[in-house]
């Protein structure tokens, strides 16, 4: 067998040649070394002609004008950005009353931090896909933080997050983050006994199958959607057993087989009890053929089979590319040959998922996805325990080399029952936005324990099947047009009428001025990128002669939601006291976005350390302010009075008793009493009670036996007698505040469940230059060790993913 090497002019090649006959194929962008090996048959200098590189035909450059103007030339017009989401959990599995904790990373196609976005849509949903609850997370150089508060009401089961951007939207949603938990909760849901539904798929190599040649044709085999065991064999027309195989992994499989001249194959899989019967595609007469060895980690092999056809009528190009990312593409030459191997260097390639795409006359004919591990971009991550201190220690975590980095850590029981690692930022990065559909437990491919990995997710990649389609389709598939467009903030939209002057302000509850706008002879206004959180209060006002603020008459407020959250086809596929730090304004690379001071919030669900605030503020002056609890206030009661709020919130009326003593009534034969900061309002001065709403920082009642005490709190502006002008509107679509993590404290017994704790979270780390950094968690002598499952990446686009144990 001769070894033929075939070079690019313009550039320097990595292998040595093997044989004294040289082809010179030009080569169009980046890679430069390639092996052929020509096999079954060997080429003789007497029967192939050597062309000399600067030597063009009109064919020749016809063929190459059409296939750029036609493939790369769309393909590399008006790139789309990509973007991609990871979201660390703390945990995998939750209890009910639980909060689900966690920090997301936003990087572009090359894994660095996106700098476009500033907003992510994350959604908690149930197992059916129904959307239970929505988070706009704040995203500041590809980082961000949230958590979802479950409650009680949940049921026991599965759940699943799910994460974008609107821009990602541009992309469908086969690139959304997709994970799934688990909740636990003594509700049980009521199981369905369904029928099994069993699935067979299979999937030829490149897309179809073809006569006179050995084929590979890959097997998946899904039971209610989940891969399954099975066993199988391809029977010719006369029932004879031509290959066997076996699931291998996941319910998935392959086997070759050569397929005969005019002849049709069955293949039958036996899974559980059952037979299943699939016809296999009818082959192809003639053409040719890419196969794909991944085996060996530095050369990429990709046999291109003819079945002696001429090819020479048509003409063949192979195209190396990530999407529309195009690395390189070859005009494959006459083959003489049954099987002909190109080996690349896969240096060459992409870090991740690259595909190979046939194109025969310009147009797609097949296609084969592969994985390339970019080993000069690992990272190794190390946790070290340095020191105890009273009852904490302290362990360092460092990496190999000299990179920054941003890194979060779920610290739990070495032997933690309530974290399984299904997705990794490496599968979020480097697999799952390639790739259609719903993965089962993408993380397995990226653990190196998993000494089969690798063959594994080579099989993964030749069953994800292809359809053919027109370049056009490909074009549209691979390089959308665009849609959607990146969310830098939120918009507060309305209408306003009379207009005593053209300039419009927005402003904070203290009277500051964030935004001004031009109305230009319109009545209808849209301040644009506000950075604002859930519950921060705004004022609108005209501006008149730069000082003078005047009231508007008649203001109507849209309700803006652009967000693209939405129930999803799941079968398929510390709060701080201002809205921003400052320092971390300035850093902000989104331009034009604006900032929101906020001075207060009015929560509809307090928590435990907000009802400590409330008691601490008001125990002087209602001594058992603790027996009271807290009144929410709907939106819809803001414009109205106090004795409003009691009557339709609260049931309570003012009433007068044989027409001569005013009380308030609240229910049936039962009496309410109302004090106002602290003071006790009797009934001659019940009807002259006339409190705004808006007057009012809290509302507490205290039932007994039936009867109420409302404890009413007025405002600073309120007590100092200020006359508050502007109406105040409560922001409801912002960014969710992230909440500052604590170490829930379970209602269980800890020794005897320890492998159900929770032990720390921390998703701030970062890493400096020196490669290392340092982190305190409180001891816990009733373990036998921890879990550190630390994910992030570097300021190079490198991905660090590990599950370390310490004893």
């Amino acid at each position: 067998m001769k070894v033929l090497f075939l070079k690019t002019p313009f550039m320097s090649n990595s292998f040595s040649s093997k044989s004294t006959n040289t082809i010179q194929i030009k080569l169009h962008f980046l890679i430069a070394s390639i092996l052929l090996l020509s096999c079954s048959f060997s080429f003789s200098q007497e029967n192939t002609r050597i062309k000399n590189p600067s030597e063009k035909t009109n064919t020749d450059t016809l063929t190459k004008t059409t296939f750029e103007e036609t493939v790369i030339l769309p393909l590399q017009k008006n790139q789309l950005y990509f973007e991609k989401v990871f979201l660390h959990l703390n945990k995998t599995s939750y209890f009910a009353d639980d909060i689900i904790w966690f920090k997301a990373y936003v990087s572009d196609i090359k894994n660095k931090p996106s700098n476009q976005t500033s907003r992510l849509h994350v959604s908690l949903l149930n197992a059916d896909g129904k959307t239970i609850q929505n988070q706009n997370i704040f995203i500041n150089k590809g980082i961000g933080k949230g958590q979802f508060v479950l409650n009680d009401t949940l049921k026991n089961g599965t759940y699943y997050l799910l994460a974008s951007t609107n821009y990602m939207r541009n992309f469908g949603v086969d690139h959304n983050f997709f994970q799934e938990i688990n909740i636990i909760n003594k509700l049980v849901s009521k199981e369905s006994k369904e029928k099994n539904n069993y699935d067979v798929q299979l999937f030829p190599e490149g897309g179809y199958l073809l006569e006179g040649t050995q084929n590979v044709i890959g097997v998946k085999s899904l039971l209610n959607g989940k891969g399954h065991d099975f066993s199988g064999k391809i029977i010719n027309q006369r029932n004879q057993e031509i290959a066997s195989f076996k699931s291998e992994h996941s319910g998935m499989s392959k086997c070759h087989f050569f397929y005969e001249l005019n002849e049709n194959y069955t293949a039958i899989i036996k899974t559980n009890d059952t037979l299943l019967k699939v016809n296999l595609p009818v082959a192809q007469k003639n053409g040719i053929l890419p196969n794909i060895d991944n085996s060996n980690s530095d050369i990429l092999k990709l046999i291109i089979k003819t079945n002696h056809s001429p090819t020479s009528k048509s003409n063949y190009k192979i195209l190396f590319h990530q999407r529309n990312q195009i690395i390189d593409y070859v005009e494959i030459p006459t083959l003489e040959t049954q099987n002909t191997i190109f080996e690349f260097d896969k240096k060459n390639f992409f870090e991740g998922v690259n595909t190979i795409t046939l194109f025969k006359d310009n147009q797609p004919i097949a296609e084969r996805k592969f994985y390339n591990e970019d080993r000069g971009k690992t990272v190794s991550l190390a946790v070290e325990k340095n020191n105890l201190e009273n009852d904490s220690i302290f362990y360092k975590i460092k990496i190999d080399k000299s990179l920054q980095a941003n890194l979060s850590v779920s610290v739990l029981p070495i032997n933690a029952a309530n974290y399984a690692e299904t997705v990794t930022i490496k599968s979020a990065f480097l697999l799952s936005p390639f790739i259609k559909g719903h993965i089962e437990n993408p993380a397995y491919y990226f653990n190196i324990e998993n000494q089969k990995r690798s063959e594994h997710l080579d099989l993964l990649l030749l069953t994800q099947g292809w359809t053919q389609f027109s370049v056009k389709e490909m074009i549209t598939d691979l390089n959308p047009p665009y849609q959607y467009d990146f969310e830098t903030g939120f918009k507060i939209k309305g209408n306003v009428f009379p207009k005593p002057t053209n300039q419009l302000a927005l402003m904070t509850k203290d009277n500051v001025i964030i935004d001004k706008i031009f109305l230009n002879d319109k009545k209808d206004f849209s301040f644009n990128n506000l950075l604002i959180y859930k519950g921060d209060h705004m004022k609108i006002s005209f501006i008149k002669n730069q000082n003078e603020a005047i009231k508007p008459e008649n203001l109507h407020l849209d309700s803006v939601q652009s967000s693209p959250f939405f129930n999803f086809n799941i079968e398929k596929s510390k709060t701080t006291d201002s809205v921003l730090n400052s320092d971390l304004w300035t850093e902000l690379h989104t331009s034009g976005s604006i900032k929101l001071n906020e001075i207060s919030i009015t929560s509809k669900n307090k928590t435990y350390t907000e009802r400590k605030k409330i008691i601490r503020k008001y125990k002087p002056l209602v001594f058992d302010i603790g027996k009271y609890y807290n009144l929410p206030i709907a939106d819809h009661f803001k414009n109205k009075d106090l004795m409003y709020f009691l009557n339709f919130d609260q049931d309570t009326k003012l009433v007068k008793w044989n027409g001569i003593e005013t009380h308030l009534e609240t229910g049936i034969n039962k009496e309410a009493l109302l004090y106002i900061d602290g003071k006790h309002i009797t009934s001659s001065e019940l009807s002259s009670v006339s409190l705004q709403i808006n007057e009012i920082d809290n509302i507490l009642v205290q039932p007994i036996r039936g009867n109420k005490i409302f404890q009413v709190f007025t405002s600073e502006n309120y007590q100092k007698d200020i006359i508050e002008l502007f109406a105040e509107y409560l922001v409801t679509d912002g960014f969710d505040r992230e909440k500052k993590y604590y170490t829930p404290i379970y209602d269980f017994d800890e020794n005897k469940y320890s492998n159900w704790l929770e032990i720390d979270w921390k998703p701030d780390l970062v890493i400096k230059n020196d490669g290392e950094t340092f982190i305190k968690i409180k001891q816990n002598k009733q373990l036998q060790g921890y879990l550190f499952s630390v994910q992030g990446y570097t300021q190079d686009g490198s991905l660090i993913s590990e599950i370390i144990t310490i004893k």
